[in-house]
């Protein structure tokens, strides 16, 4: 089982950092409810951005009202 670790960032929220299997992440996406959000397993599969280093973003509404990323990368 692949780990992640990852940061959940909300316009007005304080980022939600955490490590766990893409399970944990994709449940901390569904419970965080986030405006007009795709489901989960389909945002950790289509980032925005991904990095060399194996990291992966994804970008709500990139500079809108209702901007939200997320970042994640394996885990060492």
């Amino acid at each position: 089982m692949e780990i992640f670790a990852y940061t959940l960032t909300v316009k007005g929220k304080q980022p939600i950092k955490g490590i766990g299997p893409m399970e944990d992440l994709q449940s901390l996406i569904a419970q965080m409810e986030l405006p007009s959000t795709a489901p989960p397993d389909w945002i950790t599969a289509n980032p925005t951005i991904t990095g060399l280093d194996g990291s992966k973003i994804y970008i709500h509404d990139e500079g809108g009202k209702d901007e939200w990323r997320l970042r994640w990368v394996p885990f060492a």
